[in-house]
């Protein structure tokens, strides 16, 4: 009888906990007509072209080389599309900092064999009906040669989070995030794909 009433017990637990799941999913469906916000998950692959590059660090820092800086700037355009927000274009920015410690085994001007740098950045991203979504990010910029990045860092993978901060037209008010990754082979643009949520504010579409 015990075991009964704990089973009993257990399915309505699981009912309640069903229903709750479908309200909140119900409430927060996109494009559902319902007052409130809505609730959108979102996944995007794309491209970015890197289309500027330069050190930085304190005086005597090689610009060339990178010997003596502490970080790199970069600056790339997007390309992608955006499931379901459609086809988009963007610009990014983020600034990598050099590891603070060269692990052993670093090469002969200083530069570590195997390191993840820090980075952060922005990005700025625009649709097809001139709406625009802009994020702050911030991840690891890791390298993936078993010998010796490049003071540019690459070959890396690259790991970042990023947070919506603003946006425009249909994503006013909007607010969320991704997780994405991206490689950087030194040439070709880099690939990325990105998950996430996103926030609209209002109940209309």
């Amino acid at each position: 009888m015990k075991r009964s009433g704990f089973s009993d017990r257990k399915l309505f637990v699981s009912a309640i906990a069903s229903v709750a799941l479908l309200v909140s999913g119900r409430t927060f469906a996109y494009g559902d007509g319902l007052p409130g916000p809505k609730l959108i998950h979102t996944e995007a692959v794309g491209q970015i072209a890197i289309s500027s590059f330069a050190f930085g660090g304190p005086p005597g820092c090689n610009a060339s080389t990178g010997a003596g800086c502490t970080f790199y700037h970069l600056e790339g355009t997007v390309t992608g599309i955006n499931v379901p927000l459609g086809a988009y274009s963007g610009a990014v920015t983020a600034n990598v900092l050099f590891s603070s410690t060269t692990p052993a085994g670093g090469t002969a001007n200083g530069l570590p064999s195997t390191s993840c740098s820090p980075e952060v950045g922005t990005e700025v991203d625009k649709f097809s009906d001139g709406s625009t979504l802009s994020s702050d990010f911030q991840g690891l910029s890791c390298c993936a040669d078993a010998g010796s990045c490049s003071a540019a860092g690459t070959p890396s993978v690259n790991h970042d989070s990023s947070v919506v901060i603003s946006g425009t037209g249909k994503f006013a008010g909007a607010s969320g995030g991704t997780a994405w990754s991206d490689n950087n082979s030194g040439s070709a643009p880099l690939t990325l794909h990105a998950e996430g949520v996103l926030l609209i504010p209002g109940s209309s579409n």
